[in-house]
């Protein structure tokens, strides 16, 4: 449905960080279906906030097609690790599986419990949990991703008649049935779990019409048959094979094929994971994606230290000036220009309101002038403050406004004209202090 692409976010004085773009293809950008998919993507996520979710940062236009601005996540992808694994005849530790398992779980249970911003349940179901949307990134955090098939009461997108979306390898027996709830993504979960620590696929080389019919049917065999199947049993530990067995369990629960035998939360399937085996720490996981990941990761690093020498080497940008965009950093044909953000514009005054506000403040100034001078007592003649015409009002100074320095500056307070200290500010007022009298 969409492609990825790697680019440069541009702000404000000189600021700019990678992120990644999701477009359409160019055969379903004009479709308005899959826009409206796009943008409702972009509204679950956005609302979303939890580590172990990518976030939506935000949507621009170019050319009349819609993008999506993601997070960048520095790191590979599930299904990539998982075939590196099988190509060099290794299995997923049971604790590194258990870790990235229990951390989707917990960015499902966040996006399954969202509300809105008047405190009204969303009913987010991902309806596309699968390796495929899952990232590892190199602190061992696991992330999930792509939500633009998902289900919420906030999408305006309607699934066409005669149509399926999600993968059918992942998709529980009442999402093939259109009824997709969110213990739908529990049983993908524990079908990606599955393939984790089993080291292939559940249904490999079934088609369409078989998968549909085994997962109707809840027709597949349990990790430990699949483990005996694929390896040497005699490998295996019997401490090994109780903490499969403890794993075994929790997800055959999530595989039922009846939604009251399922976990009812992805919060009680973590805890029950949990409790069977003790999750790998981040730093392990990514110790882990380092070891299979090298290539992808090097690749990467090359693709990212390549465009940052090229970026250093263009012309530093004036500062304060507008530069507010996308700009591409790889398999982006063309840029991607992002508009700056509109202003708060405040609605004139008309004049004649102006006139008026002026001459009532002025009305009003000389009333209160009028009034301390009729209340205050004479100063005696010859007293300190009396002078010619015995005024006991002492009269601001108007100093000149500061100059404005440049943004970023602050302001140098040697040429910050100060008012005298026998001088009041407009804001404050003192009563002169008259001569004490003499005694008779």
């Amino acid at each position: 449905m969409a492609t990825i692409h790697l680019a440069r976010l541009l702000g404000d004085v000189g600021f700019s960080r990678i992120v990644a773009v999701k477009r359409l293809r160019p055969e379903l950008s004009d479709d308005p279906d899959f826009v409206a998919m796009l943008l409702d993507e972009a509204r679950i996520a956005s609302k979303l906030s939890h580590r172990n979710v990518v976030p939506v940062l935000d949507v621009v236009t170019a050319g009349g097609e819609i993008v999506l601005v993601q997070e960048y996540v520095h790191g590979a992808p599930l299904h990539w690790l998982l075939g590196k694994a099988r190509e060099l005849g290794q299995y997923v530790p049971a604790d590194i599986a258990v870790s990235i398992a229990c951390q989707i779980l917990a960015g499902l249970h966040a996006a399954h419990e969202m509300v809105d911003e008047l405190g009204a349940p969303l009913h987010v179901v991902h309806r596309d949990v699968s390796p495929q949307n899952v990232m590892i990134a190199t602190d061992g955090t696991a992330r999930l991703l792509d939500f633009g098939i998902a289900k919420a009461a906030s999408a305006s997108h309607i699934t066409r008649p005669g149509t399926y979306e999600g993968k059918l390898a992942y998709s529980a027996p009442e999402q093939l049935r259109g009824n997709a709830c969110k213990q739908s993504d529990i049983f993908s979960l524990s079908v990606m779990l599955w393939e984790v620590i089993v080291g292939h696929r559940m249904h490999a080389d079934q088609s369409d019409s078989e998968v549909v019919s085994t997962v109707l049917a809840g027709n597949w065999p349990t990790i430990c048959e699949a483990l005996a199947l694929g390896c040497d049993t005699a490998m295996i530990s019997e401490e090994a094979w109780e903490r499969w067995h403890g794993v075994d369990e929790v997800v055959q629960k999530g595989l039922a094929v009846d939604v009251a035998d399922r976990w009812q939360s992805a919060a009680d399937m973590e805890t029950a994971l949990c409790d069977v085996v003790t999750p790998a720490s981040p730093r392990a996981v990514a110790r882990w994606l380092e070891g299979i990941g090298k290539t992808f990761l090097e690749k990467q690093d090359r693709l990212l230290a390549a465009e940052e020498t090229s970026w250093r080497a263009r012309p530093l940008r004036a500062m304060g000036t507008l530069s507010d965009g996308l700009e591409p950093v790889a398999a982006v044909p063309e840029t991607i220009v992002h508009p700056p953000s509109r202003p708060v514009s405040i609605p004139p005054v008309p004049r004649s309101l102006w006139s008026v506000v002026l001459i009532a403040a002025l009305a009003g100034g000389l009333g209160v002038a009028l009034a301390v001078v009729s209340l205050r007592p004479t100063a005696p003649s010859g007293s300190p403050e009396g002078g010619a015409a015995g005024s006991s009002l002492v009269v601001p100074r108007v100093l000149p406004a500061p100059a404005v320095e440049p943004s970023g500056a602050p302001p140098d307070p040697q040429t910050i004209d100060r008012p005298p200290t026998d001088v009041l500010l407009p804001t404050s007022r003192r009563r002169s202090t008259p001569s004490p009298r003499p005694r008779r």
